[in-house]
């Protein structure tokens, strides 16, 4: 499956910016080929979401957008959160209609998993409140390890730091 995602460096030219989030990603990956991150592989620039260039052409820049640009900086920022709350939502309609009673499951827990998904969607919720960044996140500030972007924006706001958004197409 795919997913896009903007991913926050500071840097001094889309380039740059570019660099750094596929610099990180990659050692993400790690060098055996055995995935230490929730995604196998990546593009970035958009990928198949960039409608101005190849789906696997990496590197494109024309989706970047700097803080220069702070309303579609903030728009991004604002797409990412309610893609976010979407997903959340979802996950919150699925759990009520599951009517699973949560404490019947944690007094049956005899200490070996049972390989079930029932509790699959409270587990990305908790993840979610917690800043687990996955598939679900849309958004991952690789400056400060965090899928909020309350840092980002006090340091782009207070300091006037230049920061980039890097569209990513993530396949998990």
């Amino acid at each position: 499956m795919h997913v896009l995602q903007y991913i926050a460096v500071k840097a001094d030219t889309p380039e740059e910016a570019i660099h750094q989030v596929r610099f990180e990603l990659e050692s993400m990956l790690g060098n055996d080929g055995s995935t230490t991150s929730w995604y196998d592989w990546f593009v970035t620039g958009g990928g198949r979401f960039n409608q101005e260039s190849d789906p696997y052409t990496d590197g494109q820049i024309n989706m970047v957008v700097s803080s220069k640009d702070s309303e579609a900086f903030e728009l991004i920022l604002k797409d990412c959160v309610e893609a976010r709350m979407s997903e959340f939502n979802r996950y919150r309609d699925e759990w009520n209609r599951s009517n699973i009673n949560l404490e019947a499951v944690f007094d049956e827990f005899d200490g070996a998993m049972d390989y079930s998904m029932r509790l699959y969607g409270i587990g990305r919720m908790i993840g979610m409140i917690q800043g687990d960044w996955d598939f679900n996140s849309y958004f991952y500030d690789l400056a400060n390890w965090s899928t909020n972007p309350v840092h980002m924006t006090k340091d782009r706001i207070n300091n006037g730091t230049l920061w980039f958004l890097v569209p990513v197409d993530f396949h998990y």
